[in-house]
């Protein structure tokens, strides 16, 4: 009974170990090998030895005294292998090193585990490349340009200001600073970043406009105008004004006093630090140019047409010419000097000489204005008058669609002849013609709404010629038959004549334009301006 117990506690610690071995051996930890009993001369010797390490066991078979099985024995246990028994015999009897007493349980046995072999790196994909789209300016438009599958992240001094794909900077705090694109990937969790130049400002003006749509002010000869240009998206006091061309082709570099600034009106400039158009102008007309606002190197330009409208009607102003020299001048027949009259609201003259040159590209014009004199025409000859209502810097007044007031012309001698030019009249109406069949002094009145100018007119006599001498009738020389006398071709010079000089026109509407913009001192004046330019 007590071998029997000691036996059976012996087995359930050999099982014991032997499963922890078998496991280990499963996952390739340890290696199985058989061990058997040397025979032995003492009967029923195989006896469970502790596992080595680094060995399995397995059932020995126990054998009696013979070395035949016993066979009324129980089935032996499994041993480990015993170390060959000194003397060099191959069948050595296995000592065990410690017998188990029956209360002790045999420990189970332990075993370094073997070197395992080493697995292939995991690689995580890098988070795709990234490029940042458009300018850095403020108010312009930024875009992530990625493969997708990201997350984005724009900063400014490491503060994420925007998380899509998109960042418009508007704050102008932001001009000089760098945004800072960041993207993570969705899936490894990999970065990527990349960062723009230093923000840059960006001027643009409330009103856009186009050299053909221009910004429309407006303003009054003779009373204090002002504007004021602003533009965003820059920061204050960084932005500086100038006078650009509205046409760039009207630049000549080759002339450096020819500047932006003659496109202004007489009297109005612009302030380079504030922007602010203002002055005050006697020059009813229109005014076309362009602003430029710079900063930092980016500009932006807007385009103007300033109408500046004529004061309150003062009175009437004329015009007066020699049809003859008018006839010269205006088809330019000759070159010559040719003398009008402009007279003005308080009935004083003042003499124009007005003398032109043909050139090759055409001809040019030189007027010198002298107050003073008077209106003067030929016994027979014709008066060409024009008029109209002026404020009182002699600036036409017309009404919306840009015609002046109608006129009335008088003559205080009767049989002076006043009709509408049959000729001007159809460029343009309150053109008049006054023929004087009598030498003396006349006077005229042109009326136009409740205004009128009288002038003085002083029609000098035609010399009287003395009749020549009859020569003797003689009778004609004989013509052959089917011949005629022969006609003298007369060829009239056409001089191109304009604003600055030449023409791509005939001169008729040149005269036409001088003869309406002449109508005062100023007009004169502005027409030489224009000239100028």
């Amino acid at each position: 009974m007590h071998r029997s117990t000691a036996f059976v506690r012996r087995a359930c610690a050999v099982g014991t170990a032997t499963a922890l071995v078998g496991l280990m051996t499963g996952f390739g930890v340890m290696t199985a090998t058989t061990a058997s009993a040397a025979e032995g001369t003492a009967a029923d010797t195989a006896v469970a030895a502790p596992a080595v390490p680094g060995a399995d066991a397995t059932g020995a078979t126990g054998t009696d005294a013979t070395g035949t099985d016993a066979t009324d024995a129980t089935p032996s246990l499994p041993t480990d292998a015993g170390t060959p028994a000194p003397g060099g015999t191959d069948a050595a009897t296995p000592a065990p090193t410690a017998t188990p007493t029956a209360d002790a349980p045999t420990a189970p046995a332990t075993s370094a585990p073997t070197a395992q072999e080493p697995t292939a790196p995991v690689t995580i994909a890098a988070a795709p490349a990234i490029t940042i789209a458009g300018q850095a300016k403020i108010g312009s438009k930024l875009t992530a340009e990625t493969d997708g599958g990201v997350k984005y992240a724009w900063s400014v001094d490491g503060t994420v200001v925007e998380t899509r794909n998109v960042y418009t900077p508007t704050d102008v705090a932001l001009i000089g600073k760098t945004v800072v694109l960041t993207i993570t990937d969705v899936i490894t969790g990999e970065t990527n970043s990349a960062s723009t130049a230093p923000v840059l400002p960006n001027p643009t003006f409330a009103d856009a406009t186009t050299a053909d749509a221009p910004l429309a002010l407006s303003a009054t000869a003779g009373d204090a105008f002002s504007h004021t240009f602003a533009v965003a998206g820059t920061t204050p006091g960084d932005v500086t004004y100038a006078v650009a061309w509205s046409d760039p082709e009207q630049a000549d570099p080759e002339d450096p006093t020819y500047t932006p600034d003659l496109q202004l009106p007489d009297g109005v400039t612009l302030d380079p630090k504030t922007g602010v158009l203002s002055g005050t102008s006697e020059t009813a007309d229109y005014f076309d140019f362009a602003i430029t606002a710079t900063s930092q190197g980016v500009s932006t330009t807007q385009y103007v047409e300033l109408t500046v409208e004529a004061a309150a009607p003062l009175g009437v102003q004329v015009f007066s010419m020699d049809k003859a020299d008018f006839a010269k001048y205006a088809q330019g027949d000759a070159d010559g000097t040719f003398t009008s009259w402009i007279i003005d609201t308080d009935g004083s003259v003042l003499t124009d000489v007005t003398t032109i040159t043909s050139t090759d590209d055409g001809g040019t014009y030189d007027d010198v204005v002298t107050p003073g004199g008077t209106v003067t025409v030929k016994q027979g000859g014709t008066l060409i008058v024009n008029g109209g209502l002026v404020d009182r810097f002699g600036n036409q007044i017309t009404d919306a669609d840009g015609n002046s007031s109608p006129i009335a012309l008088t003559s205080d001698v009767a049989s002076d002849v006043v009709a509408p030019d049959p000729d001007l009249g159809d460029f343009i109406d309150g053109f008049y013609n006054v023929t004087f069949p009598h030498a003396s002094t006349h006077r005229l009145t042109v009326t136009a709404g409740d205004f009128s100018t009288a002038f003085d007119v002083s029609v000098v006599p035609t010399a009287v010629t003395t009749p020549a001498a009859v020569p003797p009738v003689s009778a004609p020389v004989a013509q052959p038959i089917g011949t005629v006398p022969a006609h003298v071709a007369t060829t009239a010079k056409v001089h191109r004549l304009a604003y600055t000089g030449t023409d791509s026109t005939n001169a008729l509407p040149w005269a036409l334009a001088m003869l309406l913009a002449g109508a005062g001192l100023v007009g004169v004046r502005t027409l030489r301006r224009r000239a100028q330019r």
